[in-house]
């Protein structure tokens, strides 16, 4: 029996504006983690601080482009901040 894909909590209205493909549904997306905010391994594994006012996060449009995104947002409220494809990063200076 095939189990239904689990819904994120919280993220239901939350919309995401693709720079290819334009405004579409969270759940077109999977979230793969979070950007460190320290450079240094060890802090960055040991010394987290999970904040609620920013998070940044590489997201991928799976059921879209493919692309890569680095999304700035806000935890609490689901609103996104800030979305830059991955590959732009690099030439901009990061999030």
């Amino acid at each position: 029996m095939k189990r239904a894909p689990a819904r994120l909590r919280g993220y239901t209205e939350m919309q995401i504006d693709c720079p290819f493909c334009g405004s579409r549904q969270v759940e077109e997306f999977h979230c793969r983690g979070m950007v460190p905010e320290s450079t240094d391994a060890v802090s960055a594994v040991y010394e987290r601080v999970n904040r609620t006012d920013k998070s940044v996060e590489y997201w991928q449009h799976d059921k879209g482009c493919r692309t890569w995104l680095l999304i700035q947002r806000n935890p609490s409220t689901g609103e996104v901040l800030v979305i830059q494809p991955l590959d732009s990063v690099g030439k901009t200076g990061g999030a």
